[in-house]
C-alpha cells in the first residue's frame, strides 16, 4: 500500500508527465501550423519567367496563343492566352520591368463576343 507522501509524489509525477506531453503535443501543433502557412504562402506566389520561355511553353506543350491583351495603369501588360479549342488558357502578366508571371490558368476557357456599337444589353 502507498504512504500518503508516495500516493502525492506519484500524482504530481503523472500531473507534470502530462503537463510535458500537453506542452510537446502543443509545440507540434504550432510547428505543424507553421509549415503549412509557408506551403500555403510559397504557393500563393505567382510563377514567373522569362517571356520569350513562357510564350514557346505555352504554345508548344498547350498551343495556347494570345487572344487579348490589355495595358494596366502601372505599365503592366495583361494577356489571356488560350488553346484554340478552348480547352486550356493561361492568364500571364508582364511588368514594366520585365518580370513575365502566370497569374491564373485553367480549363474550359468560352471567348464572350463583343456588343455591336449602340447595344449594350
Amino acid at each position: 500500500m502507498l504512504s500518503v507522501i508516495e500516493y502525492h509524489l506519484s500524482a504530481y509525477s503523472i500531473l507534470r508527465m502530462r503537463s510535458v506531453i500537453s506542452i510537446g503535443l502543443s509545440v507540434l501543433v504550432f510547428a505543424a501550423m507553421m509549415v503549412s502557412f509557408q506551403v500555403t504562402e510559397a504557393t500563393a506566389q505567382n510563377a514567373c519567367f522569362e517571356r520569350g520561355a513562357l510564350i514557346k511553353h505555352l504554345n508548344g506543350k498547350f498551343d495556347e496563343a494570345p487572344i487579348a491583351a490589355g495595358l494596366a495603369a502601372n505599365g503592366s501588360v495583361l494577356e489571356v492566352f488560350t488553346s484554340p479549342d478552348g480547352v486550356t488558357w493561361t492568364i500571364v502578366l508582364t511588368q514594366p520591368d520585365g518580370a513575365t508571371c502566370v497569374m491564373a490558368s485553367g480549363e474550359s476557357w468560352m471567348g464572350i463576343p463583343l456588343p455591336k456599337k449602340g447595344k449594350v444589353s
